[in-house]
């Protein structure tokens, strides 16, 4: 059975499990009494499996598996292909929702976006709702495989700010069956604890009276780092549902709880620059947002003063690891720290914690911490020299690596990163969009942030008040934003250079 799943094409596979998912929220749909929701979603699972099976077929021992299996094909495939086939159920369910829409809303979930069109929508099925959720999250589960399998050994998407060179070479690192052969022992070695972990929260948030719909969702929007919900907004939850979201957001974070060889790292907090520069993020953000709320709330009562600080506190270490981590859940003492102070808070401070984004390896998007501080010990290393200009950098070859090596890699991906952020803003004023509006978008779908705009400016943006042509553009910079556009670029020379 393995063997034969390493003779298919991965995108083929990628389809059938596509159709093998569905039957999960049509099952779900005739459990809950709404039957036209069960067979749409069974219908197009049916077809998937089908078509999936003939493709197989068709081009088992062909040269066509080979070059579905190339890198670019397959990301291309994944990432624009497969939400097709993900959005068929929801034309069939949704009244009005054209297939351009239910397109952009499965890209928006398996980037782990997390941005909707039917955020102005009611009535929608919980179903529904669960597939979206579904979606992302193995969105997440697709994107932590393919890092580990696929760019990792080509130090790519991050690992280039660690690596001294790749350890194979580009132009032969996606041949034959190896990237089939790769993916299936990554993901034989990230799915039992993503789904153990997932499972675990979902327990968790249940047996703290999270109804057990909403936890489930909550429990893989924070796995997947999607923040997809059936509302907008997490809700009255109560401190202890979220301080196991917390939790759960942690992995984010941290390079060294990546999968490798013999298993997840060992958690090692002291020595782990992402946590590390993770941590000092979120201390600043705290500590600027409640001096800035505390002299707004001066004048409260003593009684009142102390309560309103400590929900302020909450409410910014929540909001701050969940944007870092490109995630968007919002906490519910977020709202109560803009009553308690009467100010406005301050988006564009959660739009600097998305672009710097999480860690290696994880379901974060963004520039990602690892970078952060590889620029940082530069920077350091440079005053230093002003000092000692003969300064030699101590710490070892690691720490030598990463303030040289590793931060003028981090320095060219944020420069590409800034390019094709002015490049989207720019095209999105073009098609009628303020700047403002523009920037919060651009940058909500180039750092898979998509909550971002219901928290970023003065009122709420909808992505359903979008046209056309600004979902289009934006759904394919959700796309350069999932993948990176180094690694991108980095494969299409490749290819240029093959043919």
């Amino acid at each position: 059975m393995a063997a034969g799943l390493i003779r298919t094409p991965v995108p083929v596979v990628l389809l059938g499990a596509t159709g093998a998912a569905m039957l999960v929220p049509s099952g779900h749909a005739f459990l809950s009494g709404a039957a036209p929701v069960g067979r749409a979603f069974l219908y197009s699972g049916i077809f998937l499996m089908l078509l999936a099976a003939l493709l197989a077929i068709a081009l088992i021992g062909g040269t066509g598996r080979r070059w579905a299996n190339a890198l670019l094909p397959l990301f291309a495939a994944t990432y624009l292909l497969l939400p097709a086939a993900m959005a068929l159920p929801l034309v069939e369910i949704v009244p009005g929702l054209r297939f351009r829409d239910a397109w952009f809303e499965m890209v928006a979930c398996f980037t782990t976006t997390g941005a909707t069109l039917l955020e102005a929508r009611i009535g929608i099925a919980e179903s529904v709702h669960l597939w979206r959720g579904m979606v992302a999250w193995f969105g997440g589960l697709f994107i932590l495989v393919a890092v580990m399998a696929l760019l990792a050994p080509l130090g790519l998407g991050g690992f280039e700010v660690i690596r001294d060179k790749a350890q194979v070479p580009l132009m032969r690192a996606d041949a034959g069956d190896d990237v089939a052969v790769r993916l299936r022992q990554q993901f034989d070695l990230v799915l039992p604890p993503y789904l153990g972990v997932t499972a675990l929260v979902w327990a968790a948030l249940t047996a703290l009276g999270v109804p057990g719909f909403q936890a489930l969702m909550q429990a893989m929007a924070a796995l997947s780092t999607s923040g997809v919900l059936p509302q907008i907004g997490l809700g009255p939850i109560g401190p202890g549902a979220e301080a196991v979201l917390f939790l759960a957001l942690l992995p984010a974070l941290s390079l060294r709880l990546r999968p490798g060889p013999q298993g997840f790292e060992r958690f090692a907090p002291r020595r782990d620059p992402e946590l590390a520069a993770a941590a000092v993020l979120i201390v600043a953000a705290i500590l600027i947002i409640v001096l800035r709320h505390v002299v707004a709330g001066a004048d409260l009562p003593e009684d009142e003063a102390f309560p309103a600080l400590g929900r302020a506190v909450w409410g910014m270490a929540f909001n701050g690891l969940s944007f870092l981590t490109t995630t968007g859940m919002v906490s519910e003492d977020w709202a109560t720290m803009r009553a308690w102070s009467g100010l406005s808070p301050p988006g564009l401070m959660l739009v600097g914690l998305a672009l710097m984004g999480g860690g290696v390896a994880t379901t974060a998007g963004g520039v990602k911490l690892l970078r952060v501080h590889a620029m940082a010990r530069m920077g350091r290393v440079e005053l230093e020299r002003l000092v000692y200009p003969s300064l030699v950098v101590g710490g070892g070859h690691k720490a030598r690596l990463l303030a040289t090596h590793g931060a003028r890699a981090a320095w060219l991906m944020v420069m590409v990163f800034a390019i094709v952020a002015v490049t989207l803003v720019a095209l999105l004023m073009v098609l009628g969009l303020r700047f403002e509006t523009a920037l919060i978008f651009g940058i909500a779908a180039l750092t898979t942030t998509g909550p971002l705009t219901q928290v970023a400016a003065e009122a709420p943006l909808l992505w359903s008040g979008l046209g056309d042509s600004a979902r289009m553009v934006l759904a394919f910079a959700m796309i350069l934003g999932r993948l990176e556009i180094l690694v991108l670029v980095a494969l299409v020379m490749a290819r240029i250079g093959r043919n």
